[in-house]
């Protein structure tokens, strides 16, 4: 171009990128830096409000230093013209990028999502709403680095309230991104309407086409304050249920309905992305960048294979504990292998003074018949167990053969040699049912006060008289319920009625005797 300037300020000029009614955008050289910068030129003159809105912009820039956001490097005044210097991103646009690729897989969209989201966090968290996300102002670098653009329309709320910026009633911003409240009064908006924004651009990402039409017209702005759209999910049904989700919440009508902050849509964004190598992912999003016709690879989940191993080893491990609590509880035996194994079970006549809740177990034990060493079973111990049918045991499966069972208890113990066919085999043993034990019963007396033992006299009650212990002890038998009482001269009696077990000999009676009064 003939017109083109060498230098502007201390910048040299290399080309020219875009000019319109308000100004020029050049490509120059730092001369410090000797880097590669943006020159935007406000050449438009009369009228400061454009003016004041153009510095505005470098002076919320100056806060927003951000690797997400683009970075102010410079703003000057020259004769009668103003410039911002900026970062140069050496790459293309989001909207150039969708308009060559029309749609981006769910987790390019979610990594260019996501980086444009820590860059609209920053500035939130700064006080700045941006007013204007759209594809457009999104820059994507030839290595893959995400920047947001053009705050030339933000709002700030550290800056004094100017209304001949942004006057109250007037309607800033682009369409098809702008919420219901954008279109009454963009001045008064908040970061919700960005939220918003950053909605619909990620329903553009994944369907290839917007929600509402790009213009002011009455139909379009009729839609968009009633929020009908099409769903994502009905244009391409291999959009994950998150991204839906997180579109329908973004774009609701109400920006009291929508999330009030950045941070729990970072939150779901980044959990979705860490299933995914984002490395590879960004080199997709480069190449894509330099290459006329692009198609995305099928990004694969991050350790999905070893996923699937673990999977696969906790089913085998299911399995396995499946298959070893149907042996050891029977199950295969008494299905599958029942032609093989043949089902014993046990079960005990007790005394009738035997009580349902004894502390006195009554085991069993199975052994191999080898008139040899008589080894044991495996897994063959039981405990008889009671039930409303008696003392049982559960089932032990065995191969037709000899064996010898050994039953303990206490100091009973009982042996039978046995043999085993195909037919079911249910042992009923009685060897206990009469058991009885003679019943030793020593007793002392003490002074309650003093704790000094007292002679005293010991009779039991038989047949309905009190008589003396040591003359009727041989009477006495387990099984059965003992009457004792203790008398001693100017002492109160007293009296002892025990219920005694069928397993027990002995009965320890220490009494403590009253002084009468």
């Amino acid at each position: 171009m003939s017109d083109l300037p060498a230098e502007i300020g201390k910048y040299k000029i290399v080309s020219e990128i875009a000019r319109g009614g308000m100004g020029i955008v050049y490509k120059a050289v730092h001369p410090s830096l000797k880097r590669h910068v943006i020159i935007k030129k406000l050449s438009i003159r009369g009228n400061n409000s454009i003016k004041e809105r153009f510095k505005r912009e470098a002076q919320i820039l100056l806060d927003l230093n951000n690797p997400n956001i683009v970075h102010l490097f410079d703003y000057f005044t020259e004769g009668p013209y103003h410039y911002i210097v900026l970062e140069f991103v050496d790459g293309m646009s989001l909207d150039k990028l969708l308009k060559k690729q029309v749609v981006l897989s769910p987790q390019l969209s979610m990594l260019i999502f996501r980086d444009s989201l820590r860059a609209l966090k920053f500035a939130h968290d700064n006080g700045v709403v941006h007013r204007d996300i759209k594809p457009g102002n999104i820059l994507i670098s030839r290595h893959g680095d995400i920047k947001l653009a053009d705050f030339g329309i933000a709002s700030s709320e550290r800056e004094e309230d100017d209304t001949s910026l942004t006057q109250s009633g007037v309607t800033l911003g682009t369409p098809s991104y702008m919420p219901p409240e954008q279109f009454d009064d963009s001045h008064s908006v908040d970061k919700r309407a960005d939220i918003y924004a950053m909605g619909i651009m990620l329903y553009e990402m994944v369907t290839g086409t917007k929600p509402y039409a790009g213009n002011f017209a009455p139909e379009t702005i009729a839609k968009i304050q009633k929020g009908k759209y099409i769903p994502p999910e009905q244009i391409n049904k291999g959009i994950p249920k998150v991204i839906c989700k997180l579109i329908k919440k973004m774009t609701r009508v109400k920006a009291s309905k929508r999330y009030q902050d950045i941070e729990p849509i970072l939150k779901i964004v980044d959990k979705y992305l860490k299933k995914y190598d984002t490395e590879e992912i960004r080199n997709s999003l480069e190449t894509s960048l330099v290459t006329k016709q692009y198609e995305e690879p099928e990004y694969q989940e991050r350790n999905k294979g070893f996923k699937k191993f673990f999977g696969i080893v906790i089913t085998i491990l299911v399995f396995a504990g499946f298959v070893y609590f149907s042996w050891t509880q029977g199950y295969i035996h008494k299905t599958v292998l029942r032609s093989v194994y043949t089902p014993v079970t046990l079960s005990i006549k007790m005394p009738k003074s035997a009580s349902v809740d004894s502390d006195l177990p009554i085991k069993a034990f199975f052994f191999e018949n080898d008139n040899n060493e008589i080894p044991e079973i495996e897994d063959s111990r039981r405990t008889f167990l009671y039930t409303p049918e008696g003392y049982l045991t559960k089932p032990v499966y065995l191969k037709p053969g000899e064996y010898r069972i050994k039953v303990v208890t206490g100091s009973y113990v009982w042996w039978k040699a046995i043999t085993v066919t195909k037919e079911e085999l249910n042992m009923k043993l009685d060897f206990l049912n009469q058991g009885t034990r003679p019943l030793s019963v020593i007793c002392t007396a003490t002074d309650s006060g003093t704790g000094a033992q007292i002679p005293a006299n010991f009779k039991v009650l038989i047949n309905g008289k009190w008589l003396p212990l040591e003359e009727n002890k041989d009477l006495l038998t387990s099984g059965s319920i003992v009457k004792i009482r203790i008398e001693a001269e100017n002492y109160e009696p007293e009296e002892y009625s025990l219920k005694i077990e069928w397993y027990q000999d002995t009965l320890y009676i220490n009494s403590k005797l009253n002084i009468v009064k």
